[in-house]
């Protein structure tokens, strides 16, 4: 089976483009690396976020990753596993995988973008902020099993913890 993805529509704008834009009016630091790859870096409460999107244009997805820069020991991959799969369950947007080839963590969201209207700054922040809301809130789950020694139903149930005002 064959789809035409292709039709002769006029030229949408580049949803790299688009980012670009609103990590520039958002003081965030942008790195433009090729047409199709686009590095920015989002402040965070517990550290800055490194986020990179992937344009692929034939296929119109758009693809964003965050890496939390945690590798997995072998001893801790079972609970580790256990705890991506509370997480997941729990994220709106995107999900959190683990690297194959370095047990690293990193936060992933891909989007199919319509041939038939352009991609908008709005639609950019909500990847930009989910991406943020994500990592600031599990991060700190991960780092209970791989440097605390908590189980995954632990470092789940304390990520979950709201906390109201500021001390």
């Amino acid at each position: 089976m064959a789809f035409d993805l292709h039709h002769d529509d006029p030229q949408l704008n580049d949803p790299l483009d688009i980012i670009e834009q609103v990590a520039s009016q958002s003081e965030m630091n942008a790195e433009r690396v090729d047409a199709t790859e686009l590095h920015i870096n989002v402040g965070g409460m517990w550290r800055d976020i490194a986020v990179w999107f992937a344009w692929r244009e034939n296929m119109r997805v758009l693809q964003l990753g965050a890496p939390l820069e945690l590798k997995v020991p072998q001893e801790k991959l079972g609970e580790v596993c256990k705890l991506l799969a509370r997480i997941n369950e729990r994220v709106w947007l995107g999900h959190f995988d683990l690297w194959s080839d370095d047990n690293g963590i990193v936060y992933r969201n891909g989007t199919v973008l319509s041939e038939m209207a352009d991609f908008d700054e709005v639609q950019a922040e909500i990847l930009i902020r989910g991406a943020a809301e994500a990592f600031e809130r599990f991060y700190p789950a991960f780092n209970y099993v791989l440097w605390g020694g908590k189980t995954a139903d632990e470092a789940i149930a304390a990520s979950l913890f709201e906390t109201e005002g500021t001390a």
